[in-house]
């Protein structure tokens, strides 16, 4: 979460929306550990059956955390699995969308 947060910071005022996805958690140990971590950036906490369908078929989550760089029409410029030390593969994705 705290990489997530660091590219929310530095990049919302350039363009950038960051949105947490959560389709299995409960409620609660979801919005605690989101308190714990400082997170600022838009969450959805659901486990209705279309977060379902968005986590497992539009954007699939093969494991947690995945992240997205999802340009302005919809589609993936970029993903991965875990956590990535500099944000290197996002910020490489970012400047080819022309969000720097």
């Amino acid at each position: 979460m705290c990489h997530l947060q660091e590219l929310y910071t530095q990049y919302k005022d350039k363009g950038l929306v960051v949105l947490g996805l959560d389709p299995a958690d409960d409620k609660k140990i979801a919005l605690d550990m989101l308190h714990e971590n400082g997170v600022t950036f838009p969450n959805i906490i659901d486990d209705s059956e279309d977060a379902q369908r968005v986590s497992q078929k539009d954007y699939p989550m093969g494991a947690w955390p995945t992240s997205y760089i999802i340009d302005r029409e919809g589609k993936i410029a970029d993903g991965w699995c875990g956590y990535e030390q500099g944000h290197g593969r996002a910020k490489a994705a970012l400047e080819k969308l022309k969000i720097k």
